[in-house]
């Protein structure tokens, strides 16, 4: 199988997002404990999560404020799929012209 260059400049745009991406999360945190007790106050009271704190304003106030890493993460994905897509599509073209 030979590379041209339209799929070394696929790779090379696709290696360059996934780095980007992960840069980005690495940068960002995410606070998904924040709410959940340690190990030791999870035993002593019998709850995973303690229902004292005001969880449900709160996780929604963190869903809202943090849609940009959910949106991003959408865009990459739906790129990474139609990548794909166009490269099974050129492998399929590619085949048929040789066969002719």
């Amino acid at each position: 199988m030979t590379i041209d260059r339209t799929s070394l400049a696929g790779l090379v745009a696709s290696l360059f997002l996934v780095v980007i991406l992960g840069v980005f999360i690495a940068q960002n945190s995410f606070p998904a404990f924040l709410y959940a007790p340690t190990l030791k106050e999870a035993l002593s009271n019998g709850q995973l999560v303690p229902v004292t704190q005001p969880i449900g304003p709160a996780e929604s106030n963190f869903m809202w404020t943090n849609r940009y890493t959910d949106l991003i993460a959408q865009a990459f994905v739906l790129f990474a799929a139609a990548a794909g897509c166009l490269v099974i599509l050129r492998i399929e073209e590619d085949k048929k012209r040789e066969v002719e």
